[in-house]
């Protein structure tokens, strides 16, 4: 074709020589639309590049504590991987007794299960109701948050039962009490086995204590089930600090235990009528 288009050139300007002929002008691609082929083994490009977004390193997790109206940024290193200097004095005191403003020493394990499901559940603050709390305000020797060990939080945002799920399922020597009708979601360590309980009380209610709290999480009556008013208290934040101390039920297996730091056990019957028996000035 390119022979026959040089010859039919030259025929015409012998006719016509004082006419100048080009070659017509074609578009770059002939193919209208189509895009060249990469070769084998070239990643095709995208027209929009998308820059990863990386997470930053040893984020910060953000406590609030309803009752201090405190806020607290947790974490354990900086950026560079530096350990952070002070950061247990100040922990202590975010997580002092808000009612006679005490401090104690906090187990180093608790803030890095609070920090790890911070993580877990990114872009939500921890809200903390009740950390170390001095015996003053509440009698039972054994509750786990006076000396360090506990305490009773909810995430922003995520339902507690999720949190539940979440703490029972993670960590281990760990109890978790969950309170489907109230504001929070109990956190302990412990060097023994893993502990679980259910109170149905609602907030500023007596302690109502599950019978079996395996068998109400199979069949669904956690999340329904609402006892009877048993008398009001003043306010939701002071049950909340005082629900441990009225008797903290660990249910091991599907059977109720007795409160930490009792190696005995009773009946779920009788725990609950402790609990409400002591329920009159347990702050």
């Amino acid at each position: 074709m390119a022979v026959l288009r040089a010859a039919f050139a030259l025929l015409l300007s012998a006719v016509l020589p004082n006419t100048v002929f080009a070659e017509p002008i074609r578009p770059p691609d002939a193919g209208v639309g189509k895009q060249p082929v990469p070769r084998a083994g070239t990643p095709a490009r995208s027209s929009t590049t998308l820059k990863r977004v990386r997470e930053p390193r040893n984020p910060t997790i953000d406590l609030f504590h309803i009752n201090s109206k405190e806020s607290f940024k947790l974490r354990f290193a900086d950026e560079h991987g530096r350990p952070i200097k002070g950061w247990q004095k100040r922990f202590q005191h975010f997580m002092r007794c808000h009612h006679t403003n005490t401090q104690h020493r906090i187990d180093p394990r608790l803030p890095h299960l609070l920090y790890q499901t911070g993580r877990h559940f990114a872009g939500h603050r921890l809200e903390v109701i009740s950390g170390y709390r001095n015996p003053k305000v509440a009698r039972n020797p054994r509750s786990p948050h006076k000396k360090g060990l506990a305490c009773d939080f909810r995430v922003a945002g995520v339902s507690n039962a999720t949190l539940r799920d979440y703490l029972r399922s993670t960590f281990s020597h760990v109890g978790v009490g969950y309170y489907p009708n109230s504001l929070f979601v109990h956190l302990d360590v412990r060097r023994g086995p893993s502990a679980f309980w259910i109170d149905y009380s609602g907030p500023g209610e007596n302690a109502a204590y599950s019978n079996n709290a395996r068998e109400d999480m199979r069949t669904g009556r956690v999340d329904w089930y609402a006892p009877p008013s048993a008398g009001q208290r003043p306010s939701a934040a002071e049950h909340a600090e005082s629900i441990d101390d009225l008797m903290e039920t660990a249910v091991r297996g599907g059977t109720t235990g007795a409160p930490p730091g009792n190696g005995s056990s009773k009946p779920a019957a009788a725990v609950q009528r402790a609990g409400q028996t002591q329920s009159g000035g347990a702050n």
